[in-house]
């Protein structure tokens, strides 16, 4: 058997299995002027994440899952506007099902004491989400975008208590 038969047959097995290629490693100052969904399913392999599912909505997106089992999704947002192709920007968002301790009051709480995201409620779909938004306007560096998702990690969860008080959203 050839190298290439090889190759082909590794490729094969790991798509077969689920199996996730480790990212090519994208030099952390890289300027980024524009995403594509590439980029984004990238993004969320590089922190280490595992990508869940690929395109979960019509623009450019990614579904991504920590080792922890939260679910988050990326998505291109501006995309192919005039000649410009790709994404100049990128929504960042960490979403739960409300339940019956969610109110107004806790959603302005959750925006105020921790701005670093934006936390909103769409009562007709019944969920609460945390929201990061990155414009790529004169461009943003790889570790930024990097950046910006551990941001929208970590600040969701202190996020919860306000918009949660009587449930433990972070162990679920």
């Amino acid at each position: 058997m050839n190298f290439q038969s090889v190759l082909l047959s590794a490729l094969a097995l790991a798509a077969a299995t689920g199996a996730q290629a480790a990212p090519a490693r994208i030099a952390d100052g890289k300027l980024f002027k524009v995403v594509t969904e590439t980029d984004l399913q990238q993004l969320v392999l590089a922190e280490g994440h595992t990508v869940d599912e690929l395109h979960p909505f019509e623009a450019p997106s990614v579904r991504g899952k920590t080792a922890d089992g939260l679910f988050f999704v990326l998505i291109g947002t501006a995309c192919d506007v005039g000649k410009i192709k790709g994404c100049q920007g990128t929504m960042m968002q960490v979403r739960y099902d409300q339940d019956e301790t969610v109110t107004m009051d806790g959603v302005n709480k959750a925006n105020i004491e921790e701005a670093a995201v934006g936390t909103w409620w769409d009562k007709e779909d019944k969920t609460v989400g945390f929201t990061r938004y990155v414009v790529m306007d004169d461009g943003v560096t790889w570790l930024n975008l990097r950046q910006n998702l551990r941001v929208l990690l970590d600040v969701q969860v202190s996020a919860l208590k306000y918009v949660f008080p009587e449930t433990d959203k972070a162990a679920e």
